[in-house]
């Protein structure tokens, strides 16, 4: 008996700490490599893995009979340096609808380090377009995903949780107007040149920064970027004055440049520190203040070695220490919220019931056949017992016959479904085959798993559609 199931792997920002997250991380040129590698275990029909800054998790679409569990443990061990044991005490699992309910939290923001921020969707939406690519995903978790990432889009759309929000860069810029009144007269390092540095750097210059250098291990990035972001900056303050707020630095002289900031911002995928205590201390012999300097570290494994945080005048914030500062009472946002979670509850429900639906699939097929044989019998006999029938009226015998066939289809198919959305026991589908084979029906349904087929009630009766995505 076929045994398929969706299954996930994980870990976040809300189940594990930092220090432990960061070895799960995935270099993303080694993304194809995995996605291969575990594509290619016994029963993996399907996967996709997503990893962002705060998780990284691994979807898949199993065999149970085929699936052995300890093959993606030990991936997973080889893969952190933990024993298998720290693998299971350290991540989380879940399966079927479980697996759904918290992929479309992912996709909404809800499950996020700042709830409702935005960038975790196009996150989503990147990793599921890595996996069509590579086509380790498939019917099942493409049509998963896209409906987590439709109801994501619509959720946004339809409430205002982006704007009672923060991303990471606004986090952090909230954290340095807690420290300073004004940030006109203070200096910022940005190091990185992807979409958390431009966003933080933008909020920074909303909040009146006039100063920010950016600085990175690719020099012409960094050059690309403080030119766009001097060209949106001019146009935003409408100014006839051309002006510069964003600068560039050499990233081989960083302990200069971090000698002139007050605040510091790293977003880097480096696997590893750029700033440790020796870049510090050879940052002191510059500095030529004794000013406070807050540091923001957005990457994971960190860019910023952890024991800095204990050198006097320097305060380091990695992403668990921003989201515990931030987290404070928000009644707009909860309600709001709390109105996404009941909707998301339905989508969960529907795409449980679809799921649950395809059980039925091979049986829905071979009645559609079984009747339109029926209709093209009866057509040809028709035809030739009545050669004087012309084409119209032999389109009109069609056609009516059809909206017989789809009347006589109607409760047999919502019968198929029913039985197909009982619980997956072992008498569940023992009953399904038992109704099936009363209406006639052959097939065996634990040879015929047909994932790609989707059920669809037509206002005039019952078809059945096949797409590779849904």
């Amino acid at each position: 008996m076929v045994l398929l199931k969706i299954l996930l792997y994980g870990v976040s920002h809300k189940t594990t700490p930092i220090e432990i997250r960061e070895h799960y991380t995935i270099e993303e040129q080694q993304l194809p490599e995995q996605l291969a590698e575990i594509k290619s275990f016994s029963g993996v029909k399907e996967a996709v893995i997503l990893s962002t800054c705060n998780r990284t998790e691994y979807y898949l679409y199993i065999d149970q009979n085929e699936f052995m569990h300890g093959e993606m443990l030990r991936f997973l061990s080889n893969h952190t340096g933990y024993e298998i044991s720290e693998v299971i005490s350290t991540s989380y699992g879940k399966s079927n609808h479980e697996a759904a309910e918290h992929l479309f939290n992912v996709a909404t923001g809800l499950d996020s380090l700042i709830i409702g921020e935005t960038q975790i969707l196009s996150q989503v939406k990147q990793a599921f377009a890595m996996a069509v690519e590579l086509k380790t995903s498939g019917p099942i978790l493409n049509s998963l995903f896209n409906k987590a990432i439709s109801f994501s889009k619509k959720m946004h759309t339809k409430t205002n949780l982006d704007k009672l929000s923060y991303n990471p860069g606004t986090a952090a810029v909230k954290l340095y107007k807690e420290e300073w009144d004004s940030l006109a007269d203070k200096r910022f390092l940005l190091i990185g040149s992807g979409k958390m540095i431009r966003l933080t750097a933008k909020t920074l210059f909303y909040q009146g920064a006039t100063h920010i250098t950016l600085i990175g291990r690719n020099e012409q990035k960094v050059n690309d970027l403080a030119h766009e972001l001097n060209l949106w900056a001019q146009k935003t303050r409408h100014s006839d004055v051309l002006k510069r707020y964003f600068f560039t630095a050499d990233f081989n002289h960083l302990p200069m440049s971090l000698a002139a900031a007050d605040g510091v911002v790293t977003a880097t995928k480096a696997p590893y520190h750029l700033i440790t205590g020796k870049t510090i201390e050879e940052m002191a012999t510059i500095r030529l203040t004794l000013k406070k300097q807050l540091f923001m570290d957005f990457s994971v494994p960190r860019n910023i070695e952890p024991s800095i945080q204990y050198i006097e005048g320097i305060q380091v914030f990695d992403m668990d220490q921003i989201s515990f500062r931030l987290e404070e009472a928000d009644l707009d946002k909860d309600k709001v919220v709390r109105k996404i979670k009941v909707e998301l509850s339905e989508e969960v429900a529907e795409f449980k019931q679809w799921y649950l639906e395809r059980k039925a699939v091979p049986y829905l097929q071979e009645l559609n056949e079984q009747m339109l044989n029926l209709k093209e019998l009866t057509l040809t006999s028709l035809e030739n017992k009545l050669p004087e029938l012309t084409q119209h009226q032999i389109r009109l015998i069609d056609k009516h016959m059809q909206s017989m066939i789809n009347q006589m289809k109607r409760i047999p198919v919502e019968s198929l479904k029913e039985f197909a959305r009982k619980n997956a026991s072992k008498e569940s589908k023992k009953d399904l085959k038992l109704f099936a084979k009363s209406l006639g029906l052959s097939v065996e349904l634990e040879n015929s798993e047909q994932p790609s087929e989707v059920l669809v009630v037509e206002s005039g009766g019952v078809s059945i559609e096949s797409h590779e995505t849904i």
